[in-house]
């Protein structure tokens, strides 16, 4: 990737008011439906090749539509391969290696000299002259830098995009790409062979038809009857090459039908994948042509519709490689097969309300950047964040660093609402550890996301200090310590600053957790802590762990099976008769 468009800010158009969108070489969207991710592609469309407006592309019919964007990686190796005028349009204009462009149109139905290109100069920032208004050559750069962007939009327009020979569809664009070459290799030949064609069946031609001199004699004598001396001649007329291959289109071949049949006859699943399959041969094509000055932005609306999983995996692997070959991919999508961990901290949250409209929340590489300063703390949460992909998809988090919780909560949930965690818009992540969890819940919170997370009874104890989720010298921290402190001796519990250490103890820290738990001594503490926490968005386990909420049940793949298994057969009250009304609390309060 030698250049892309970074950043792009919209304002007035359609559903978007005025937000600011950060781009990649590959940017998932992802939101809702009507969400306004389509205007946004279209947004982009429209900042490089300017179409006239109708009033429904205004928001407002009494602003403007403004879409602005920065162009970064402009190095010199890219003007040096720009025209000489194009290259003198930009290179005054430039930040760095950035260029920032602005194309305006004041009202609806404007003609294209009311359509207005500029670009900001970096000697008049902040004043009435910041943006220079199209100086010559940079409609011809922007064009250089991005040839006309592909735009694979709605699943109805897929027959048309696959099997009609425009300036706007793949095919066209594919059909435009080899034009160039036949007309080199094969212009004498066919020229030849069209001169023939030509002096069968053109007017003046000199092997004329004897079928059409028969006609020309016959009706020209009967239009001489009404109008003395005008005479007529059929005329066919010869097409160019490009003609000819204006009527290209795509034909489907099956060892079924050895003749072939039109695109329009095949389900839709098998047009997008020929859709698909087209945009990566055009890909090809354009990578081995050489060329670097250009970067071509493919557009995509849910690419993964009609296709199964493994179709959609190998389309997002397709799409990814483009993505470093010259093309920058910005697709929109509701699967979660179309994002990699690699490609979640760059995926917009696409969303929209009746004040905003449709904005952006903060992507996960710029929440953490916003609340995590240390370089490991950022790499953790990174990795624990970007192996969830489901969190873009959900509209509420639950964190649980425990292997039972990720196994068990989704049947436990599902057991008691009838719905599963996807129907209630939940993600459940899985955390390494419990030390991130504040840093964590902060960075989620930065993306708009609201968070809850269970942790076990010794996170609350040993850490709701130390993340400031309790006061320092919490009351009910110090009496639950110095009441374990006056049992460890009878239970062969060995401590470290006070807290129990498996070191020379009788006892695991979970099991020795677990039995203080148990004290009636510190019960009302244990409830206190418990409140505390959860008004934080913290569910403590109150009886040490979940595993000792549901029976004692081992941590291995065979007692979660045997568990699930048991709460699909049986009712929920007989597989927890203790703990039935603490785990029906528990899920009313992750899903409030």
């Amino acid at each position: 990737m030698t250049h892309l468009l970074s950043t792009i800010t919209i304002r007035n158009f359609k559903s978007i008011r005025n937000e600011t969108f950060e781009l990649t070489a590959f940017t998932p969207l992802v939101g809702y439906n009507n969400a306004g991710k389509s205007n946004m592609l279209q947004g982009i469309k429209w900042l490089l090749r300017k179409t006239s407006l109708t009033e429904t592309h205004f928001n407002d019919r009494n602003s403007a539509v403004e879409i602005e964007g920065e162009i970064s990686g402009v190095s010199d190796a890219i003007l040096n391969q720009l025209a000489a005028n194009q290259r003198t349009s930009i290179e005054p204009f430039l930040f760095g290696n950035s260029i920032f462009i602005k194309r305006v149109q004041s009202v609806p139905n404007a003609s294209s000299a009311q359509m207005k290109l500029f670009i900001k100069d970096p000697e008049q920032i902040d004043t009435a002259n910041e943006w220079r208004s199209n100086p010559t050559g940079l409609d011809q750069a922007i064009q250089a830098l991005f040839p006309e962007p592909i735009h694979v939009g709605a699943m109805e327009d897929s027959e048309e995009d696959v099997s009609k020979n425009k300036s706007s569809t793949t095919i066209g664009k594919l059909l435009a790409e080899i034009i160039g070459p036949l007309e080199t290799n094969y212009s004498a030949q066919v020229q030849t062979a069209l001169n023939g064609i030509k002096e069968l069946l053109d007017v003046d031609g000199l092997s004329r038809a004897a079928e059409l001199q028969a006609f020309d004699v016959a009706v020209s004598g009967k239009v001489e009857s009404f109008f003395p001396g005008v005479n007529i001649k059929v005329h066919v007329p010869t097409p160019e090459l490009k003609e000819v291959f204006s009527k290209g289109t795509i034909k489907v071949f099956e060892s079924s039908d050895p003749s072939g049949k039109d695109v329009s006859s095949l389900g839709h699943g098998a047009q997008r994948s020929i859709q698909m399959a087209l945009i990566r041969h055009l890909a090809d094509i354009k990578r081995d042509s050489g060329e670097q000055v250009s970067n071509t932005i493919l557009l995509i609306d849910e690419p993964e519709l009609y296709l199964h999983p493994q179709a959609i995996e190998v389309l997002r692997d397709a799409l990814k490689v483009l993505s470093t070959q010259g093309y920058q991919v910005i697709f929109s999508t509701h699967s979660p097969f179309m994002i990699t961990s690699k490609d979640v901290e760059n995926t917009l949250l696409i969303r929209k309300n009746d004040i905003r409209g449709t904005h952006t929340r903060n992507s996960l590489k710029a929440a953490i950047a916003s609340v995590v300063a240390e370089h490991p703390s950022q790499l953790a949460i990174v990795f624990s964040l970007s192996n969830s992909s489901n969190i873009l998809f959900a509209e509420k988090v639950i964190l649980a660093e425990g292997k039972t919780e990720n196994r068990l909560l989704p049947k436990i949930i599902q057991k008691i609402t009838g719905k599963t965690m996807g129907l209630h818009k939940i993600a459940l992540v899985p955390m390494d550890g419990s030390g991130s969890t504040r840093k964590t819940i902060e960075v989620l919170s930065a993306m708009d996301v609201p968070t809850k997370a269970i942790v076990d009874l010794d996170y609350a104890l040993r850490e709701g200090e130390n993340q400031g989720f309790l006061a320092a010298g919490d009351i009910d921290v110090q009496t639950i310590k110095a009441h374990l402190a006056t049992i460890s001796q009878n239970y062969s519990i060995n401590l470290d600053n006070g807290w129990p250490t498996k070191r020379n103890s009788a006892l695991t820290p979970a099991q020795a957790f677990a039995l203080l738990a148990r004290e009636t001594e510190i019960q009302q503490n244990i409830e206190s802590l418990k409140i505390k926490m959860q008004s934080l968005g913290i569910y403590i386990w109150t009886k040490g762990t979940i595993e000792d909420h549901l029976g004692g049940i081992q941590k291995n793949e065979g007692a979660w099976a045997n568990f699930n298994a048991r709460i699909e057969a049986e009712e929920f009250e007989n597989v927890l008769p203790n703990d039935y009304q603490e785990i029906n609390a528990l899920t009313d309060w992750l899903l409030s």
